[in-house]
């Protein structure tokens, strides 16, 4: 879930937040990292993932 942070409008995922501000200003805003809050672990177009660290564990 997409959530913009000034109006408090929350989108389903990016395909309704890109329809809704269009494509140029979403990408614009997701670049800049400010006005939107990812929850639900979506990745974003900027190819950021969260902060939780991923490692491999080998199984014996």
């Amino acid at each position: 879930m997409i959530t913009h942070l000034p109006t408090g409008k929350r989108f389903n995922n990016r395909k309704d937040a890109k329809l809704y501000f269009g494509t140029a200003h979403y990408y614009k805003m997701e670049r800049e990292k400010k006005d939107l809050l990812f929850t639900n672990n979506i990745q974003s177009a900027t190819n950021e993932y969260e902060d939780r660290p991923k490692t491999i564990t080998k199984y014996k």
